[in-house]
């Protein structure tokens, strides 16, 4: 009992503290982030269909003319993993997340032999950084559970390299696997950055030690559990490793136009998010470069006190109440013309002012370790032995180097240019998570030696002085002089103009004052700690337990109050607010009640490329993904967004109705996307489209391009309605390249999203395009008659068949081997992982009743 009690205890402080954090979740309340909302939307056709059939859609029509839901809500419906998740997931909302945080953290400290009560507090540091609580604010809850497991997945991995290399090898496969079923891959590769350095630091310790055989044979250990991670997420693994090659993310196809031969990202999009060299400085001090691109000030505020001026509103005096907010909340939401604010306070707290003033086009807010971490992490440098220290220094290092992205390049080249997969990956900030798991992993190590006998009290106390003298020093220097940082002037500070002058001043002196302030409070949390340890090691404080319940006090009411600026109760929504179920606009419900089988939309109300809200209702043609098929994205960039933009312009000219079927008329593009409505207005009658070629039309004849470019140039020179425009690889597939179109036709009678049924009437053989995305795994056109038809690829990005003569139904399956494949895989290896578990356990029960 004595041996589990810590651990029971640890369980409780983590559900404690999390739900205490979290409070709203307990009245109902929810985080409902802008990834959350886009999600919705993107998956509405799929969870449709899903919640009436008995398979699921791997293919939607929702969004860019259609795609795979591998990357969007694709079950794994074979894993084992998938119950245990489901479990897990027993705590309300975003709570689940945080107490993975915390819990993932403490199986590492455990495993790396930390004392259960010290690893409480290192949890708490790791659990409540800045960049983990965002996140979750923002809806990337998948990127906020491959987080959580960063840290179990090198703990199993140092066990077996230390420990005992079945069990690290049974736990990585545990661990692993939930990380990849939490379907972030990125997270999960730059993970794997971490283990290639600790596993080239043990490979020299064990040269060093003459251990080299030892070492290899336990990586064959940990190979076998990695293998079987891979197979509880054989589905998702397989086939999004068969789509990607398709996607954004894969090879060129070709295409010299636009620069569009590159392989994998283009690195301005990789690096568009880049940490800035001297905005590292918020792994310390916060709100270094002004903490969030849309952040609040209260009414003591230089920015307020101008407000004041101007406006004649009086300060209030205190805080706003939780009703305060919510009335003001309402009517920003609601009617924000009609909103008089009563004081300075409301008056502050109903604008958003542009803080950040960093490298980065914006941000949510800053990348905090917190003070406690970075004193803690620099005294390990100098207590933490060498085998620890070294690999989570070299972690800390690149992590942050990386994060630089454009602003340290001759690294980032390198990384694009030559380590596989790198260019796959974009934000490349987001390697700050290695850092910041490293420096935590680091401080909570320290505090173990400073606890511990292995080193005497005068060299402790040594090195406390360095450590606390470097990062104490650093943060009241930029807390007595500010200006060090530089002019606290952001770019768009330029764009206020008129009666909004004044804010180029006011704006700079605030950020100013947020960098003074936070600089002396890290400051102070740093002297605070120094102190606890200092009188520990004196001896002053004899209670080893005090001390650690001191230092975990400090660490959280750190931690907590950074966070708490990013996700606090303003952060949550009721629960019956949260409308899943959205209200169609005037023009949507306009287009909802045409009947037809398959059409697209075109919405000129939003960011067409970049918003999935129109996919609740509609297939559209565009959307928002990060993994979209790269064909697609060449379209837009090249002929879809021109065409668009076109014609966007020809509607604001031209006012007639015959004008506006011109403008249909010359958009082949959209017409071959069958782009049946476009809404200018949600509340309008959308305009329709009578040029749309249809879900299917048959041509007169082929014209064949030599290359990608000329393929894609071609839909502009051709009748795309007679003409089929084909790369010449196809060429050997249709006999012909003419055909007599009379009396001959296709229809469309039957759609679900990964299954569409046509009737076909053919005199004489036929060349039929379809209003439909090609992709080249999965899908599959067959007779009536059982014989398989091959979809060749027209007009760059649609699907075409060569259809023989006759009469008959021609059915479009997605049927893709690898789902099917990894299904399989995926049985296997959760009956592999059962056993695993299964002899650990009875390993370690008849070890127990040996020693009884």
């Amino acid at each position: 009992m004595k041996k589990v009690l810590p651990h029971v205890t640890a369980v409780l402080v983590f559900l404690i503290i999390t739900l205490a954090y979290l409070y709203p979740v307990l009245q109902g309340k929810t985080i409902y982030g802008a990834d959350t909302q886009s999600y919705i939307g993107m998956s509405k056709e799929a969870h449709d269909y899903n919640e009436t059939h008995d398979d699921q859609a791997l293919w939607t029509n929702s969004m860019f003319g259609g795609m795979p839901t591998y990357q969007i809500c694709m079950d794994q419906p074979d894993t084992v993993l998938k119950y245990i998740d489901s479990a897990l997931r027993i705590l309300p909302g975003p709570s689940y997340r945080v107490f993975l945080y915390l819990a993932g953290f403490y199986v590492l400290l455990l495993l790396f032999g930390v004392n259960p009560y010290m690893a409480i507090a290192g949890s708490i540091a790791f659990a409540f950084g800045s960049y983990n609580l965002i996140i979750i604010v923002a809806g990337h809850n998948t990127k906020a559970v491959a987080i959580a497991y960063m840290a179990p997945i090198i703990a199993s991995i140092w066990y077996a390299l230390r420990k005992n290399p079945w069990t690290g090898s049974a736990l990585l496969a545990f661990f692993l696997g939930m990380g990849l079923y939490a379907n972030h891959v990125q997270i999960i590769y730059y993970t794997l950055f971490v283990v290639i350095i600790l596993g080239i630091s043990e490979l020299v310790f064990a040269i060093k030690e003459k251990q080299v055989s030892g070492f290899f044979k336990r990586i064959g250990i940990l190979c076998i559990g990695a293998l079987v991670a891979v197979g509880l997420n054989a589905t998702r693994l397989l086939t999004t490793s068969e789509y990607v090659k398709a996607t954004m993310r894969g090879e060129s196809n070709g295409l010299t136009l636009e620069n569009s031969d590159s392989h994998g990202l283009d690195k301005d999009y990789i690096t568009a998010w880049s940490y800035g060299v001297g905005e590292s400085m918020t792994l310390m001090i916060p709100d270094f470069m002004g903490g969030a691109s849309a952040g609040q000030l209260d009414e003591a505020s230089n920015t307020a006190q101008a407000f004041a001026e101007r406006t004649g509103l009086r300060e209030l005096g205190r805080e706003l109440t939780d009703s305060e907010k919510a009335r003001i909340d309402r009517y920003v939401r609601n009617d924000p013309e009609s909103f008089r604010p009563r004081n300075l306070a409301e008056f502050m707290y109903s604008y958003s002012m542009p803080l950040y003033w960093g490298d980065q086009p914006f941000t949510a807010g800053p990348v905090y370790a917190g003070a406690i971490v970075c004193f803690l992490f620099v005294l390990g440098l100098m207590v933490v032995p060498q085998r620890q220290r070294w690999w989570l220094l070299a972690s800390a290092i690149l992590g942050l180097l990386l994060s630089w992205g454009r602003n340290f390049m001759p690294l980032t080249d390198f990384f694009i240019d030559f380590v596989p997969m790198y260019n796959k990956f974009r934000t490349v900030s987001m390697t700050l998570t290695i850092t910041c798991l490293a420096m935590c992993i680091m401080a909570a190590l320290a505090l173990k030696e400073m606890f511990s006998d292995s080193i005497d009290n005068k060299r402790k106390l040594k090195y406390l002085y360095i450590s606390a003298g470097i990062t104490a020093s650093v943060c009241l220097l930029f807390a007595i002089f500010p200006s060090l940082a530089g002019d606290f002037r952001a770019p768009g500070d330029a764009a206020f103009t008129g009666d909004y002058a004044f804010l180029q001043d006011t704006l700079p002196a605030d950020r100013k004052d947020m960098l003074s302030s936070d600089a002396m409070r890290s400051f102070l949390f740093i002297i605070l700690t120094a102190a606890v340890l200092y009188v520990h090691v004196k001896g002053w404080l004899k209670s080893k337990a005090v001390s650690v319940s001191l230092l975990g006090m400090l660490v959280a009411v750190d931690m907590i109050g950074v966070a708490a600026r990013y996700l606090n109760a303003d952060s949550f929504v009721d629960n019956k607010n949260v409308v899943t179920e959205r209200k169609p606009s005037p023009a949507d419900d306009y287009i909802l009640r045409d009947k037809s089988l398959d059409y697209r939309v075109l919405d000129l109300t939003v960011d067409i490329f970049n918003s999935s809200a129109p996919s609740y209702f509609h297939k559209t043609v565009g959307g928002y993904s990060a993994v979209k098929l790269r064909r697609y994205q060449e379209l837009i960039d090249i002929q879809l967004a021109p065409e668009i933009a076109a014609f966007t312009q020809g509607l604001r000219e031209i006012a007639s109705e015959s004008g506006i079927d011109s403008l249909f008329e010359k958009s082949g593009v959209l017409n071959m996307l069958n782009t049946k409505y476009v809404i200018f207005h949600p509340s309008a009658i959308p305009l329709m489209n009578k040029y749309a070629y249809g879900n299917a039309w048959l041509v007169d004849r082929i014209r064949f391009a030599e290359n990608a470019d000329e393929e894609i140039s071609l839909l502009d020179d051709v009748d795309l309605r007679e003409v089929l425009v084909m790369d010449k690889q196809f060429a050997s597939e249709v006999p012909e390249n003419r055909f007599e179109t009379e009396g001959a036709d296709i229809q469309l009678v039957s759609y679900e999203p990964g299954k569409l049924k046509y009737l076909v009437t053919a005199p004489t053989p036929q060349m039929a395009v379809f209003s439909e995305i090609f992709y080249y795994k999965g899908w599959k056109a067959v007779r009536d008659n059982g014989e398989e038809l091959p979809i060749l690829r027209g007009n760059y990005l649609l699907r075409a068949v060569y259809l023989p003569q006759g009469s008959y139904e021609l059915d479009f399956r997605f049927d893709p081997k690898s789902y099917s494949i990894g299904n399989v895989l995926e049985i296997i290896s959760s009956v592999l992982l059962t056993l695993a578990f299964a002899c650990i356990i009875f390993a370690k029960f008849r070890k127990n009743r040996t020693a009884a």
